[in-house]
Parts: structure tokens; sequence; C-alpha cells
């Protein structure tokens, strides 16, 4: 699991724990119709397990025969695949005919992945899919520095291809600016040792004062091969309330520092 490094984007009472909050837009913002509304404790991406619509059975699908990804707005040739999709073949300059094959059902993955999983696509080139969160409904409690998310997903790739995927959220103002960014990436083919599979990913942390909107964006980067060959699934955010500490537990917690002799004579002046 990849755990990144804490950048403080907003003023917050409590400490961030493996929350990545990065000023510089790594990827270009893909601001996403339509909004979709937040609630707590629950996944507010929308068909984030590509088991909505139907998934490209082959593999080879461009252009027009891309099946409709319900929830997302794509670029390039952003795909869904099903497992174990049949592949197909293509002769090469050297006239060399080549197989082209796919994650099967069997591979590393979730327990629960269904049909389908999220694919790069197969063009020659990177894509991305995007799709944008309305949490205004949440504000109170964002703005009160008890908004923790959690990010997490199924990322991964083919064999020794490089093509990898990242999961990225960034969190908007009103005004649509950015406050921060939190992400997850697929591991590199040495760090999943060569295997053709997805690995659960996660990132949570602090969502920053004033956001109003969360702007998911899903990078299929390509590097080389036939297809992109960049693959995600159960992709998850997920935003939870946590409660404010009283100020008679932060007063115990001080407590438990002092030594003996200080701690009995507050002991009795304490209720």
């Amino acid at each position: 699991m990849n755990k990144l490094t804490i950048f403080p984007f907003f003023s917050q009472g409590m400490a961030k724990i493996g929350t990545t909050l990065i000023t510089g837009l790594t990827f270009s913002l893909l601001l996403s119709s339509p909004i979709y509304a937040a609630t707590f404790g629950t996944n507010l991406i929308v068909n984030g397990d590509a088991e909505q619509g139907q998934g490209d059975p082959i593999g080879n699908a461009v252009g027009a025969n891309i099946p409709t990804i319900p929830g997302w707005t794509t670029t390039g040739s952003f795909s869904v695949l099903k497992y174990g999709a049949t592949g197909f073949s293509f002769t090469n300059p050297s006239g060399n005919v080549v197989n082209v094959t796919f994650p099967g059902i069997d591979v590393p993955g979730p327990s629960d992945r269904g049909a389908n999983l999220f694919f790069g696509g197969a063009s020659r080139a990177s894509s991305s899919a995007s799709q944008l969160i309305d949490i205004s409904d949440l504000s109170s409690t964002i703005d009160a520095g008890q908004g923790t998310f959690n990010l997490k997903g199924w990322l991964g790739g083919y064999s020794t291809d490089e093509d990898s995927a990242a999961l990225k959220i960034t969190f908007l103002d009103q005004a649509n600016n950015s406050l921060g960014i939190a992400s997850i990436t697929s591991p590199t083919p040495a760090q999943r040792n060569n295997i053709t599979g997805l690995f659960l990913q996660s990132n949570d942390g602090f969502v920053p004062v004033g956001t109003r909107q969360i702007n998911v964006l899903l990078n299929a980067n390509y590097v080389r091969g036939r297809v992109n060959d960049a693959y995600a699934d159960n992709l998850s955010l997920v935003i939870t309330k946590v409660p404010e500490p009283s100020i008679s537990g932060f007063l115990l917690i001080g407590l438990s520092c002092l030594p003996a002799w200080k701690l009995r004579r507050y002991r009795q002046v304490l209720p």
C-alpha cells in the first residue's frame, strides 16, 4: 500500500496521517459533468466498479465502438474491459503476428471484482475518465475540520509493461479553486514482480476546509505496447465525520504527562 507524504493546505487542529495534499496539479484538471451529490459513509464515486454498462469482450474497441461508461466523462480511448477478454492479434511492421492478451478472471485483484474493470484502451495513447462530486451538503462538518476522506482502489498493469493508472482527487472551493489533491498510483512492474494484476492502494486524511466539490480523475498513462495496459477496479471515495475532541479529553491527556506529585495535587481539585 502506497502512503504518501503530508502537505497541509488548511488550518487544522489535528494531525493529518498518510495524506497527500499537493499544491501543483500533476495532471491537467478535468472538470466533469454532471455533478453527483454526497452523503457521509458511502462510496461517492459513481460506477466505481465499472459494472454499470457493458464491458468490451475483446479489448480492441476504439472510437464509437467503445462501450458507454455511465457516470464518467472520458478522453482518448479509455474503456471498460471484461475480465477474461479474448484479446486479438495483429501483424507488426516486421510481418510477425502478435497476440494481445488481457487479465483473466483469476489474476490478482479484488475478490468481489464483478465482470468488468477499467482499461486504458486499445489505442497507443494515454487516456482518462473523470467525474465531479458535489459535497456542499457536508460543508458544515468540513468547515469545522471534522471531515475525513478515504480514497482507495485496485490499480495495476500487464506483465513488464510500464503503462500505469493513477487515481487523483482534487478538492475544490465554491469558485473551483484547488485546495489540494490526494492520489494513489498503480505499482510499477518491479513492485508487482512483473505479474499481471491489480493491487489495492489507499490514501486518507482530512478534507480541506472550504471544499465544496471533489473532482475525481482516473488517468491511464501509456508508455509502450499495442494497447494502453493501465487497469483499475473497485474505486472508492468515502467521507466520514469524526467527533470533535472534548476539552476534558485534552485535559486528561495533558495531566497524564505530569509528574506523580503534581498529578496528586490536580486530583484534589478535579471534580
